[in-house]
């Protein structure tokens, strides 16, 4: 007999069933899926010292994603199409009231064929509300740099009707007032049936937002 013979052993303990976890709203990013690629290189900006391009697409069954490639010749220290410099700014001068004007920094918008539109200044604070079938998601999914070079991307949902989707961009800070750049939309939707669906898109209890299998 040893030492732990006299003790008796814990009942198993009762392992309740998990619980299933809500699926990922339809109009955020997918996680569990491999996009489509689809080549879309065009440049919409450009003079002496600024340019401004939209990168090749990524398609997914739900929608896509662009890149936006800015460079910028000589003084790039100035450049700041993400309100960074204005932001900082801001926080060093306490006095200041109002962080500038947001209007003057980079923005983009999307515009489909049928008359749905967005743009990445709006504030959406309605997200849990958003009807998917009849508004259309723009969100800045990533984006940084400094100097000379700027690089981001953005999301789309859902995918487009038939005929042209326009990006819309404005840089009022850079005296771009409007520049513009269709894609076709019946080509967005042909290379969505490329891409690939992993597994459901599902949120997991824990927070945040993966693919699960």
């Amino acid at each position: 007999m040893t030492f732990f013979d006299d003790f008796p052993e814990p009942a198993p303990a009762h392992l309740a069933e998990p619980a299933r976890t809500p699926p990922r709203p339809t109009w955020m990013k997918p996680v569990a899926a491999l996009p489509a690629a689809m080549a879309e290189n065009a440049i919409i900006v450009r003079d002496e010292r600024l340019a401004i391009s939209i990168g090749g697409l990524s398609v997914y069954p739900s929608g896509f994603e662009f890149s936006v490639h800015i460079r910028c010749r000589g003084d790039g220290d100035r450049v700041d199409p993400l309100g960074h410099r204005r932001h900082r700014d801001y926080m060093r001068n306490v006095s200041v009231r109002e962080p500038g004007d947001p209007s003057q920094d980079l923005r983009v918008g999307v515009l489909f064929a049928d008359g749905r539109r967005a743009a990445s200044n709006q504030r959406r604070h309605y997200f849990s509300e958003l009807d998917p079938d009849k508004e259309v998601v723009l969100l800045s999914v990533s984006g940084g740099g400094g100097g000379t070079s700027w690089n981001m991307s953005y999301w789309i949902h859902p995918l487009p009707p038939e005929g042209p989707v326009t990006i819309v961009m404005s840089w009022l800070a850079e005296g771009i007032t409007e520049a513009r750049h269709e894609i076709d939309g019946a080509a967005v939707v042909a290379a969505a049936g490329q891409a690939v669906q992993l597994w459901p898109e599902e949120r997991p209890q824990g927070g945040g937002w993966v693919g699960t299998p």
